[in-house]
């Protein structure tokens, strides 16, 4: 006997170079803008409120290593070291912040700066890092959406429930 139950099912995401071709643009201006992504996507919402926390981590860090400098020496920001994963790895997490790393790394990092003297300096270099985190968690996000995979990240009853369409 055969069942007469149709199991719905749900599309197959993108794959290889129909993702690349579908997803680089909105990947490349969510880096540069860190919210585009989700903006050119159509979740102007998402966008808002993640280039609002964004701003806020970056402004709230940048004022922490400025005003937390001891007698004018600032630093905090991680740079790239040769030979020293630990700051490079640090400096690949804060570069998420996209362009504005450069000014960062200008102004509170590099050979000229010393270590953080300060937890204020810490808290600063921690804000801007996480911030960088974020958004690179944000493209792995956002590479989702775009090429359907984040429907399966859902429980099985809610997969079954946007197959069938509800």
């Amino acid at each position: 006997m055969t069942d007469d139950k149709s199991v719905p099912r749900l599309p197959m995401p993108l794959r290889r170079q129909k993702a690349v071709q579908a997803a680089w643009k909105p990947l490349l201006f969510q880096w540069l803008v860190p919210g585009a992504g989700y903006w050119m996507i159509g979740e102007k919402g998402r966008a808002k409120a993640f280039f609002g926390v964004w701003t806020l981590f970056c402004l709230l860090g940048a004022l922490q290593m400025q005003y937390g400098a001891v007698a004018g020496v600032k630093g905090g920001v991680f740079v790239p070291q040769a030979g020293a994963w630990l700051p490079t790895l640090g400096a690949f997490a804060t570069a998420g912040i996209g362009p504005a790393y450069g000014i960062f790394a200008w102004a509170f990092g590099g050979a000229g700066t010393e270590p953080v003297r300060t937890l204020t300096q810490e808290y600063g270099a921690t804000y801007v890092m996480v911030a960088g985190l974020l958004n690179w968690l944000c493209c792995f996000d956002l590479w989702d959406r775009i090429t359907g995979r984040w429907v399966f990240r859902l429980p099985k009853d809610e997969q079954e429930k946007i197959a069938k369409g509800e």
